[in-house]
């Protein structure tokens, strides 16, 4: 009898360790209160929300790319970019279009000298009918020797994944994979195992919680992201979600983990766009392209809390800034962040410069926006971290991050 109620109680305490963080159930349009948002000079870009950096069956995914655009589509993305390593075949075959809601593009991982880039050559008119090698050269040549071709813009694929590492980060391209959830997943394998196997086994009972332990940006990447927007703008940084859906076991045999749907609801890059979403595929994917290679975007981890409700501004006067803009000071000039109403409490960080020059903590339930004054010219980020904990602790107890943003340049 008492080995009975020992393990009754075992049972239970695991049961609330288990369960005690959830996803949110609360509907959208009661989280969003845009009544409290100020009309005076608030800027309300319409947002695109997407998925960058996929694997199809044309290369060493487990899906086709009419599939993958599905997966996105019930995941709630407006977009989703196809990279395949050294092709552009899911082009070639017609499957770059839109699928009800959501836009599938297909643009190259090209596996150069230098490491793997992302090519977004597409609107290239001297390379998007190009063969493979010579998008892989020219954007090569772009990143390494400067060579520059119109309509080519270039990231950093997987900066510091363990096997296949970028050799030469001193050589800055356009972009960069800030977070690479391939290059998460295979790090917190190699050096937390225990950990590791830890997410593995919770996964099938609480996806929410898995993912939230997974949740954990490399410095290093960041760093790396510091560094290359201190010079001023023109680069920019996003979300990769690099998945396959495929993890070969030998030559003939593999296992379909991670899957599309999975990763694809766990977090995502938001587009802040200047003007309402075009109607027409191809001026919508320029559109978008134009935010992306601005850098005005911020990175979501919506499975933890939906975007809607957040904005940061940089307002100087009547005039408002948006990430990827560049403030030019006239006067004076605050930063204003909001944030929802949260089932958690928060720390918002401002970074200068690559240095945190503000941290506050505020409660899930605060609805006044944060305003922070500006300290002197330089590059300005903003990160929203959530304070999440299960009962216990022990599953999971420490920041995660929430909205990071790209940032302004005040000059």
């Amino acid at each position: 009898m008492k080995n009975y109620y020992f393990w009754t109680i075992i049972v239970w305490v695991l049961i609330v360790e288990l369960y005690s963080v959830l996803p949110y159930r609360t509907p959208i349009s009661e989280i969003d209160n845009l009544s409290q948002l100020p009309s005076k000079g608030f800027v309300n870009p319409e947002i695109a929300q997407g998925i960058i950096h996929v694997h199809s069956t044309f290369s060493d995914g487990g899906g086709a790319p009419d599939v993958i655009a599905k997966e996105a589509a019930k995941a709630g993305m407006d977009f989703v970019i196809l990279t395949d390593h050294n092709n552009y075949e899911a082009r070639k075959s017609g499957f770059e279009k839109q699928y009800g809601r959501t836009d599938l593009f297909v643009e190259m991982e090209s596996a150069t000298p230098a490491g793997h880039v992302i090519s977004f050559f597409s609107e290239s008119a001297a390379l998007k009918n190009s063969d493979y090698e010579a998008i892989i050269q020219s954007s090569y040549k772009q990143v390494v020797k400067k060579e520059f071709y119109p309509g080519l813009f270039v990231s950093i694929a997987h900066p510091t994944n363990i096997k296949n590492p970028w050799g030469r980060l001193d050589k800055l391209a356009d972009g960069l994979e800030v977070i690479n959830f391939d290059s998460s997943w295979q790090r917190q394998a190699l050096e937390s195992p225990f950990q590791f196997l830890l997410t593995i086994l919770i996964y099938p009972f609480n996806q929410s919680l898995s993912a939230m332990r997974f949740y954990d940006p490399f410095l290093k990447d960041f760093t790396a992201w510091d560094e290359m927007t201190a010079g001023g703008p023109g680069h920019f940084a996003y979300l990769a979600h690099d998945t396959h859906s495929k993890i070969k076991i030998d030559s003939e045999r593999s296992l379909s983990w991670p899957g599309y749907f999975q990763t694809f609801k766990m977090a995502s890059n938001v587009l802040f766009l200047k003007e309402p979403k075009a109607l027409d595929f191809v001026t919508r994917k320029h559109q978008y392209y134009q935010s992306l290679r601005a850098g005005r975007l911020a990175i979501v981890y919506h499975s933890l809390f939906p975007f809607q409700g957040n904005s940061w501004v940089t307002q100087c006067g009547d005039t408002p800034f948006i990430s990827g803009d560049v403030v030019t000071t006239g006067g004076s000039c605050e930063m204003v962040i909001r944030t929802p109403i949260t089932p958690f409490s928060k720390i918002i960080r401002l970074i200068k410069n690559g240095e945190i020059t503000n941290e506050v903590s505020i409660e899930g339930n605060a609805t006044a926006p944060l305003k922070l004054p500006l300290s002197g010219n330089g590059t300005y980020r903003v990160e929203v971290l959530a304070k999440v904990h299960t009962a216990l602790r022990v599953t999971l107890n420490r920041l995660v991050p929430y909205v990071l943003y790209s940032p302004v340049y005040v000059q």
